[in-house]
């Protein structure tokens, strides 16, 4: 998929995304994403600190287009089943999450999928302040479907294209 079809999918086409303010910053050659979550008081907790549901949601935001970005919507989807996460530091300001999966590995994945009709898909995520400072570590399991075909109507309707 392309870079300009993963943003628009998270920033213009997801109501989550946009309500949380998350952008996509990087999707890079070297098969990195990173995401970022903008600075937003609609995204703290009661202390000021950004609230641990908002850092999970750009978690599994970024862990879930880290393999979409290899994948045909039209195709194939994936869905979060299993999030685990660890704060290590209080949470302030921007937070960016960066992971990196490789296209073999989702070949593989599309491969597994082929073989026994489902396959999942472990990603290591770090989320991060804006000084550095690792905020969570996290790990995400995504499971690969094949697309329901009234989630494809919706993407044609999202891009304007067929799916392809």
């Amino acid at each position: 998929m392309d870079a300009e079809l993963m943003v628009m999918m998270v920033e213009g086409a997801c109501p989550f995304a946009q309500r949380s303010h998350m952008r996509v910053t990087r999707i890079g050659e070297d098969a990195n994403i990173t995401m970022i979550l903008e600075d937003d008081p609609s995204n703290y907790n009661a202390f000021g600190l950004v609230h641990a549901g908002a850092i999970c949601g750009l978690a599994e935001t970024a862990g879930g287009m880290a393999i979409f970005n290899y994948l045909n919507p039209a195709e194939f989807i994936v869905l979060n089943t299993v999030l685990n996460i660890r704060f290590v530091h209080m949470p302030r300001g921007e937070l960016r999450c960066s992971t990196r999966v490789v296209k073999e590995e989702v070949d593989n994945l599309v491969q597994q999928f082929q073989i026994d009709g489902k396959a999942d898909k472990t990603v290591d995520l770090t989320v991060q302040d804006v000084e550095g400072r690792i905020v969570a570590k996290a790990e995400a399991t995504f499971r690969l479907m094949a697309t329901p075909d009234e989630f494809k109507s919706y993407f044609t309707k999202m891009t304007g294209s067929q799916g392809g």
